[in-house]
């Protein structure tokens, strides 16, 4: 189905299912960065708990665009313009975003957890780590070697 075509006649749905992807993992992000002491927060923020978990909007977006027929062509050749051509898609771009959102989140439930298990709180790394990700990894790793718990 041509990319303007989907765009046209679903541009709500689009939109609608890229808030659901963008805040689905808000309530668990908002726990570990200003409540991790929470008992409920330190059984649920485990990362083959919260992954399989978020994996499951995953699994459905990309069964929903099978049935559609949404899902894009893909091109022979593996070079960055059959790349590009592939993450413009509508639906190949929330695919991409979901999974940027759920490795984000395990990233940031494992640095909750040597947290918890160091004694101490890391609010500015998880938040770092929710927006941008694996860069969060440099200030915590520094944080760890500075409070000589890097483990190394």
């Amino acid at each position: 189905m041509p990319i303007w075509l989907i765009e046209q006649f679903g541009a709500k749905d689009l939109d609608a299912a890229f808030l659901l992807i963008a805040l689905m993992t808000v309530p668990l992000w908002l726990a570990m960065i200003c409540f991790p002491g929470g008992r409920y927060l330190r059984q649920i923020a485990q990362p083959w708990v919260v992954v399989p978990l978020f994996s499951v909007v995953l699994v459905v977006l990309l069964w929903k665009s099978y049935e559609s027929e949404l899902l894009p062509q893909w091109s022979p050749g593996v070079d960055y313009a059959s790349a590009q051509s592939l993450a413009r898609h509508p639906v190949a771009f929330l695919v991409l975003f979901c999974n940027l959102q759920i490795i984000n989140l395990f990233v940031g439930v494992m640095m909750y957890q040597k947290a918890l298990r160091s004694g101490f709180r890391a609010p500015v790394e998880l938040t770092l780590c929710w927006f941008f990700g694996a860069l969060s990894l440099i200030p915590f790793g520094l944080r760890l070697i500075l409070r000589r718990q890097a483990g190394l």
